[in-house]
């Protein structure tokens, strides 16, 4: 494994660890302001990260809907993305 593919790696597993609190503006755990430039722009080159980005903004969609109405589209969307979820941390492991 190239030396830049183990950084890369390393840069993954932050930018996974701290995605929610980016997402969700976690007051209780903020970012400051150099971890959320760090993590954009790793998003913006890493296809994975961003995809999993994706996911995690769809299901909070989701859960937000599903929230209001407990309608039976609500809960295949919420399913659809959690499973995506799934998939994608069993892949990245």
């Amino acid at each position: 494994m190239k030396p830049s593919e183990v950084l890369s790696m390393r840069e993954c597993r932050w930018v996974r660890s701290h995605l929610s609190e980016y997402l969700d503006r976690d007051p209780s755990a903020p970012l400051s302001a150099e971890e959320m430039i760090r993590l954009q722009g790793h998003i913006a080159i890493c296809e994975r990260c961003a995809s999993l980005s994706d996911d995690y903004r769809e299901t909070s969609i989701a859960l937000r809907q599903y929230r209001q109405s407990s309608d039976a589209e609500s809960i295949k969307r919420l399913s659809e993305s959690l499973a995506k979820l799934s998939s994608t941390d069993e892949t990245s492991n």
